[in-house]
């Protein structure tokens, strides 16, 4: 026998309120005086019908689906990235919304926007590709409204390798300020391979001139030997400071360090990116350069409600405020 689906009209009568009560607020509407109490009701009725809204129908009313999409490109799903994405989607969930985030490595960017325009989203954050990526500009051709970050981003690069470049910029600051005077900045190959590594020399080559201090790109691969070979080359070239390209990289060559009878930070600091809660348990604990990603999670949130009113508006969201985390690998004394 079929289940009876349960109606907006159903969660009225058990709530004992009228049916445009709980459509104005189930679905959100603006402009509406809904007291707490009656908020209440109604949300604990719905929950113990279990209610479903009708969500083709919604669409057509509004004339928008509540999807907003998150293209993540080639970004690593790091702990960053989760706490970015759980927060705006809790955010925009609060707001009637449904984030839709997509790490499918497409083969064309054309086969990207037939799947993206193929869920009718009703915005797009605009953070990991670039502003040229051909599906970015096939959504917005589209009228699909666009959040982008508040930056002067060139159109060959996204807001996050702009992000990207500050907070290495921040490492290499943080480890020079304590005395550092030549720098290992050790990121994996492929990073210098990839269409984003000609912003870092400049970029970090600015900051160490400026010190007058040493400073050299060097790639490890994520495997023990790898580490422990390149590490003990660093340290017998002289270096005094290892800035990983994240975490993940970071932690092994502390590791790698402590084993090898080197005394950190005295003789070596290492800072890494991402401030994962390993960075914090590790004995010595590493220091590491984090935004306030929850922040930019409800910025984005609140950017994409404004964007949905007006599509045609450019709205911008705050770039994270990024920050060190000083712990035991950095924290030298002068």
């Amino acid at each position: 026998m079929a289940v009876k689906r349960v109606t907006s009209a159903d969660v009225a009568r058990e709530a004992g309120v009228s049916r445009a009560t709980v459509s104005y607020l189930l679905n959100n509407t603006p402009g509406q005086t809904i007291s707490d109490e009656t908020r209440r009701k109604v949300l604990e009725a719905a929950e113990r019908l279990g209610y479903l809204p009708n969500r083709s129908a919604r669409a057509l009313r509004l004339g928008r689906s509540d999807i907003v999409l998150f293209p993540l490109g080639d970004a690593p799903l790091s702990h960053v990235f989760a706490n970015v994405i759980n927060a705006c989607s809790a955010a925009l969930d609060r707001q009637g919304f449904t984030l839709v985030s997509d790490a499918t490595m497409y083969p064309t960017p054309e086969q990207a926007a037939d799947a993206w325009l193929r869920l009718g989203p009703a915005a797009f954050v605009d953070l990991i590709l670039p502003a040229d990526h051909a599906a970015v500009v096939q959504m917005s051709r589209a009228g699909i409204a666009r959040v982008s970050a508040d930056l002067d981003v060139p159109s060959h690069l996204s807001a996050m390798d702009l992000i990207s470049v500050q907070a290495r910029e921040l490492q290499l600051t943080h480890v020079i300020e304590r005395g550092a005077t030549d720098i290992v900045y050790a990121a994996p190959s492929q990073y210098y391979e990839s269409s984003k590594s000609p912003l870092l020399p400049p970029a970090l080559g600015a900051v160490a001139a400026s010190a007058d201090v040493r400073h050299r790109f060097e790639t490890v691969e994520s495997s023990p030997g790898s580490v422990r070979y390149e590490v003990s080359r660093w340290v017998n070239a002289g270096c005094d400071a290892i800035c990983g390209y994240n975490d993940d990289y970071a932690l092994p060559i502390l590791s790698a360090l402590v084993d090898a009878g080197v005394r950190v930070p005295s003789e070596v600091m290492v800072i890494g990116i991402d401030d994962v809660p390993a960075s914090r348990a590790t004995t010595p604990s590493l220091s590491s350069v984090t935004g306030a990603m929850s922040e930019l999670g409800e910025a984005l949130a609140a950017c994409v409600q404004a964007a949905v009113r007006d599509p045609d508006a450019t709205v911008r969201y705050p770039p994270p405020v990024l920050q060190v985390m000083e712990r035991d690998s950095t924290s030298r004394l002068y």
